[in-house]
């Protein structure tokens, strides 16, 4: 028998990598002709419910349900509320990330979805004389120049303002383990230097899907980013995402 999904995600927030990828995840599944629908419940309750890692419980009350692991589990919060570290044994768990890989998931059940304007970031082609500096969820550690600009949520808020920023800068000093803003700097042309904050080691970094090109980490010597090969490894990642959710959707339709 057939069963629909029910992708389950707070209200949309253009600052949230998190919640971009539930609501990419459910244009993915229209586009591939799959019922689905934002936060719902259906009267018979052999439906597929999707939930990321920060919410607790069933709150759609599926039968089936799967939790798809965006972040380190219990790290985030959901309106003030840790969320959970572990999970019922019935849950069907993938992760968005190999990083995030704390559950021994198979390559099936690992599904990285870019869900980042191309087009919108690339390189300009503009006089790079700036460096910038990204917080975000990390702690401010200033270890970036002085003169440099941060990026951050009013800056993001507009993402044509964000594109033209980047596109002025040569390096970002990062102080978040891991973010979407990587990408989003290395689209634009922007080599990025990460400064641990301790979640993650290089060697966890390197099991990150969009790679180490362009990124230098800590105090070591200079990557240099090659942008034209990082932009055609983000454009793979779309396509393998694409089999990914065909695999994604054989499994919960057939077990």
């Amino acid at each position: 028998m057939y069963k629909p999904y029910s992708v389950v995600a707070p209200p949309f927030n253009l600052l949230s990598g998190g919640i971009r990828v539930m609501y990419a995840l459910y244009g993915w599944l229209l586009a591939k002709g799959q019922v689905c629908y934002l936060n719902a419940t259906y009267e018979d309750k052999n439906f597929v419910a999707i939930y990321p890692e920060i919410y607790r419980g069933n709150m759609t009350h599926a039968k089936n349900v799967v939790r798809y692991i965006l972040a380190k589990p219990g790290y985030l919060r959901l309106y003030g509320v840790p969320g959970p570290k572990t999970f019922d044994k019935g849950d069907k768990i993938f992760v968005f990330s190999e990083i995030y890989n704390e559950f021994g998931a198979d390559k099936d059940h690992v599904m990285f979805l870019p869900v980042l304007n191309m087009h919108l970031f690339k390189d300009q082609g503009k006089q790079r004389i700036k460096t910038c500096y990204y917080v975000g969820k990390g702690i401010n550690l200033e270890k970036h120049p002085k003169d440099a600009i941060p990026i951050d949520a009013n800056l993001c808020k507009n993402q044509q303002v964000l594109a033209d920023t980047l596109n002025e800068c040569q390096v970002m000093y990062g102080y978040e383990a891991v973010t979407a803003m990587y990408e989003i700097a290395r689209l634009c042309g922007v080599r990025v230097i990460v400064i641990p904050e301790g979640h993650y080691t290089k060697k966890d970094w390197k099991k990150y899907e969009p790679g180490m090109n362009g990124i230098t980490w800590g105090d070591e010597p200079e990557v240099k980013l090659d942008i034209e090969e990082f932009r055609n490894h983000y454009a793979s990642l779309r396509e393998a995402f694409s089999k990914k959710l065909d695999k994604f959707i054989s499994i919960t339709q057939n077990d």
